[in-house]
């Protein structure tokens, strides 16, 4: 009787496949995972990729997938040597499995409301939308379901499209404003299958942004909603918690590529938004990684060299206040108190 009802959840129809990526996440992960298979109205199937994690998340996965079959383990190779590969290949492992009409994504350490799922579904059939959005609310200690999102709540429930150079631009790094990017959206399968839609393996930053931009460029009609039903986690465990050099080269490189060829190239052609909106976003990229290599040589105790750097972008002066005072504050305890933990933050996520 067991084989046959975990048969029958194998092959059941299935309207929403959750990709999860799960990196030393034993924490939180059964939250995340339970919290998905109680959506309301919907049927479901989990798809969790293990990382490389060296923590209990293998046995926290094993154990949960062995009392519900709709949670699927997808075997990623490297990571059987604990060497993670990232959250893109990750994801990229799990879109290949996924069985549903829709894929979503959830990370490890998030979760979502019971009826997150059937609102969303029910508005992109209302509005014709390919990629559906909602208004994460951040979290730190206990999720309250009626926090602050990042988007105003307003008084009255609302919708709005997202154009392509209008994502783009909203996403520029050190800017003000609310970044889309960090939105966790839902997309039709039969929009990703039809074009070849893949995770860039190498981006382990951002790899959602560039998700969406190809989905983007490809046509697709992105909704996004003032109702919240998605719990965002910050803390030192993030992936997005603090941005490093290498990420943010992988970032630009992944974004060149897609800039230089394939459907965003064809928008670019044509439209002097998208161009404007396209270089406007790489150069945000090109500060940052001159911020992360001042603050990578401050740290080092390379001074000279870090002022050179920063002398040579004037628009980064700005940000490197708090970021070089964080940098000598991690040297100074390192040399002075190499036993004191470090409570500097390391940014926002």
């Amino acid at each position: 009787m067991a084989k046959q009802i975990e048969a029958d959840a194998r092959t059941a129809p299935v309207d929403i496949s959750f990709l999860m990526a799960a990196h030393n996440a034993a924490p939180w992960i059964e939250t995340a995972i339970r919290s998905a298979l109680d959506q309301a109205g919907v049927a479901v199937e989990v798809l969790v990729v293990d990382d490389g994690s060296t923590d209990g998340t293998a046995s926290v996965l094993a154990r949960l997938a062995a009392a519900d079959p709709r949670i699927r383990p997808i075997p990623l190779d490297a990571a059987r040597t604990h060497a993670p590969r990232g959250p893109s290949a990750a994801r990229n492992a799990a879109l290949a499995a996924a069985r549903g009409r829709w894929v979503a994504i959830l990370d490890a350490d998030d979760l979502i409301v019971p009826d997150r799922s059937r609102t969303l579904l029910d508005l992109a059939a209302a509005t014709d939308a390919d990629l559906i959005a909602d208004n994460p609310i951040p979290f730190t200690g206990a999720f309250d379901p009626g926090g602050a999102g990042m988007l105003d709540r307003g008084r009255e429930p609302y919708l709005f499209t997202v154009e392509l150079a209008q994502y783009l631009t909203c996403n520029r790094m050190l800017t003000p404003g609310v970044k889309l990017g960090y939105l966790k959206p839902m997309l039709r399968a039969d929009v990703v299958r039809r074009h070849g839609l893949r995770y860039v393996d190498t981006v382990r930053v951002g790899e959602d942004f560039l998700f969406c931009v190809a989905a983007l460029a490809e046509g697709a009609r992105f909704v996004v909603s003032s109702y919240a039903g998605y719990g965002y986690r910050r803390g030192p465990a993030s992936l997005s918690h603090r941005l490093r050099l290498a990420d943010i080269e992988h970032l630009d490189a992944a974004f060149a590529a897609y800039a230089e060829g394939g459907a965003l190239a064809g928008h670019r052609a044509r439209s002097a938004g998208i161009r404007q909106a396209s270089r406007a976003y790489r150069d945000s990229l090109a500060t940052a990684q001159v911020i992360a290599r001042v603050v990578e040589a401050a740290e080092g105790g390379r001074w000279l060299r870090g002022a050179a750097l920063a002398l040579a972008r004037p628009r980064a002066w700005r940000f490197l206040t708090s970021s070089l005072m964080a940098a000598a504050g991690k040297r100074a305890g390192r040399r002075l108190r190499p036993a004191m933990p470090d409570a500097l933050p390391a940014g926002p996520r």
